[in-house]
């Protein structure tokens, strides 16, 4: 029997790089706490549509957030995921990202299921039981999916049948995302921080640790590809209040430039700049070779949800309420959206659209120019988990356990 329930279009609807590959990622949790293959058609939108994977956390190895894809609204419900849950008994959350490749969308839940459904319909295709909850996405590279749980567990399954290949067992929970690179000649990698204070890279088709970088504390950020002088590099902020850079090789000099406080999300980077919001209330650019800081702006506000970043423009969603979007180059404030509570998803970018899931219960659509709201929809639980876009659906996953696709 199918898990997957059509939803009525009425409802409560309000009108490197070559070098780098797939990734994943990022978190919303606090540093001080504990804690049949589917290839079908979309219908075109547009004219010249444009039709992309989202293999990662946000969507690729720079953790920028942004879709090749023009999503806009409004959107209908096309399906609901929802999985089974005992009688009488609630079903466990989803707070973990999805990512989609090749028309399937990879999430885990909560109580330890890591399921693959079908983009298309929302049919569950196969699941997977781990040892412990999953609260942080997973990454799809080639025809393997990486993930890990709050045991400590970094798992390696077929995408096709769900079928085991690896495991890694760390001494710490892991609630970050993974980040993935295939270099020119070696082995495909794996990079994944732990609560054990260490970042992981380990072999993508054995799960050997090829590498391990210690911190000063539980790392729970996804890390950004980066390309320095020196080659590629990744980028992550630590629960230490340091930006940690560190060659993907293992091998080159490696850096630690002082933010001073916790970094308990993921960095976007773009054109060198690294663009953090943090603990300590503040959003921060940092030019990576330098070391020097370009821009800050103090907010007051303890942020968890990854900032979003295109050409012109940072958007940083907190539990303020608020989406801000700040000028990239000199970090002022273009304009800000006020939701009714709130913000604790990552923003996505979609053509002239922000999509941006709420604690209000509402999936909201931002004009990207001014901040206006172009759209809404009341889904009717919290959305924590931060959204995907691929083949023309936009795939949000909420508290209450349930994946939800939305198309035109």
């Amino acid at each position: 029997m199918s898990d997957a329930i059509p939803a009525p279009v009425f409802l409560r609807q309000r009108a490197f790089y070559g070098l780098f590959t797939l990734g994943i990622a990022a978190l919303l949790s606090s540093c001080d706490r504990e804690k049949s293959d589917v290839s079908e058609t979309v219908p075109i939108q547009a004219e010249k549509a444009v039709f992309s994977d989202w293999p990662l956390f946000r969507g690729d190895p720079q953790m920028q957030g942004v879709s090749a894809e023009r999503i806009t609204p409004p959107l209908q419900m096309a399906w609901s995921f929802e999985p089974k849950v005992e009688e009488g008994k609630r079903r466990p959350p989803i707070e973990a990202g999805p990512v989609i490749a090749n028309g399937r969308v990879f999430v885990g839940s909560q109580d330890g299921q890591f399921y693959c459904v079908d983009l298309a319909n929302g049919a569950r295709v196969w699941s997977f039981k781990a040892e412990g909850p999953i609260t942080a996405p997973a990454a799809v590279l080639g025809e393997r999916v990486f993930f890990g749980d709050t045991y400590g567990f970094v798992y390696a399954l077929e995408t096709g049948t769900g079928k085991e290949l690896w495991r890694f067992e760390t001494e710490g929970k892991i609630e970050g995302g993974v980040n993935t690179f295939v270099p020119e000649s070696g082995p495909a990698r794996v990079f994944v921080g732990s609560h054990d204070y260490f970042l992981y890279a380990l072999n993508a088709d054995t799960g050997e640790v090829l590498w391990k970088h210690e911190t000063g504390n539980y790392v729970v950020a996804t890390p950004s590809m980066i390309l320095l002088d020196g080659g590629p590099a990744l980028a992550f902020g630590g629960c230490d209040g340091l930006l940690h850079v560190i060659s993907a090789d293992g091998k080159g000099e490696n850096r630690e430039i002082e933010i001073g406080a916790y970094i308990a999300n993921t960095s976007a980077v773009r054109d060198g700049i690294c663009y953090i919001a943090h603990n300590g209330g503040e959003v921060v650019a940092i030019e990576i070779a330098s070391g020097e800081t370009v821009w800050k702006t103090k907010t007051g506000i303890e942020y968890t949800a990854s900032p979003a970043v295109d050409e012109k423009t940072l958007y940083v969603a907190g539990p303020d309420k608020r989406l801000v979007a700040y000028d990239r180059v000199d970090g002022s404030e273009k304009w800000a959206f006020l939701a009714t509570r709130a913000l604790a998803s990552s923003p996505l970018v979609s053509g002239e659209i922000i999509w941006q899931g709420g604690m209000d219960g509402r999936l909201y659509a931002v004009n990207r120019t001014d901040g206006t709201e172009a759209w809404n929809f009341e889904l009717g639980t919290q959305i924590k988990a931060s959204p995907a876009a691929s083949r023309g659906t936009l795939v949000v996953c909420g508290e209450d356990g349930v994946v939800y696709g939305f198309k035109r």
